[in-house]
């Protein structure tokens, strides 16, 4: 009892109003949505959605705000899921195309709802290390957890839960960047789920064509150390975003932050 006000309350102040919808809407059956920078952004709604409507949306805010303005070039998000990031992305550098990759099918209707008549363009596939097709490990429980690596579905798993397995179409970083004629890439974010270190390992022509890299480390992953030091030997500068006790986001740059 005590959680479930704690949450309404948490959801009262970031949401307002809203909040109410936000909690009837789910039991009418109806689709949710947050207002944010002028739009709606709708969601799915699963077991997860209250803590990520507490915790998450503003932690994507801070990735994109960090970001310096005036870059050029294109905008790279890996692991777009809904597409809040790709959206503020779009809102924020209009003059810069931005990719949204995302695989799981349960999510790319919304995806595709919540950045339609922007610059952004969806590719549905899976950034990995090699072209192909990869095993894509989900939780039914929740469209927020999905990854290629099935420890890391289960960590997220009740208990007994079937994870459930699907083939996805993938593309490597350097493929990629070929196929779509990329010059300069101004922000590159990888959110895949600890994937990240074996997508950039061989990505070394990518990432020297690249501004700003923004990813998420988990000290707890075994490729942690290695993606630290593949990230700062492209990039000097860097600053700590969103920490936890865990690991934090972080935001990469050849110029001063």
């Amino acid at each position: 009892m005590f959680g479930k006000i704690a949450r309404l309350v948490s959801l009262f102040k970031l949401y307002g109003f809203h909040a109410f919808r936000l909690i009837v809407n789910p039991m009418l059956g109806r689709p949710i949505w947050i207002p944010l920078n002028g739009r709606r952004v709708w969601l799915n709604f699963d077991s997860a959605t209250y803590y990520h409507l507490i915790h998450s949306t503003d932690k994507v805010k801070a990735l994109v705000d960090a970001v310096p303005l005036g870059l050029k070039g294109a905008i790279i998000d890996g692991g777009a899921n809904h597409g809040i990031f790709s959206l503020l992305a779009s809102q924020k550098f209009p003059q810069s195309k931005v990719f949204a990759l995302e695989p799981y099918h349960k999510v790319l209707p919304v995806l595709k709802k919540n950045v339609a008549g922007t610059q952004v363009e969806i590719v549905e596939k899976a950034l990995a290390a090699e072209d192909g097709e990869v095993v894509f490990y989900t939780a039914p429980s929740s469209d927020q957890v999905g990854s290629v690596i099935k420890d890391n579905v289960e960590e997220f798993t009740a208990k007994g839960a079937a994870i459930v397995e699907s083939r996805v179409p993938a593309i490597s970083l350097k493929t990629f960047v070929k196929q779509q004629d990329i010059e300069r890439i101004a922000v590159l974010k990888l959110d895949v789920q600890g994937l990240e270190f074996a997508i950039l390992e061989h990505a070394d022509e990518v990432l020297a064509i690249t501004d700003c890299l923004l990813l998420e480390v988990v000290l707890i992953e075994r490729t942690s150390l290695d993606l630290l030091e593949k990230a700062r030997k492209f990039f000097p500068c860097h600053k700590v975003l969103n920490p936890l006790p865990y690991g934090a986001d972080i935001i990469f740059s050849k110029t001063p932050l």
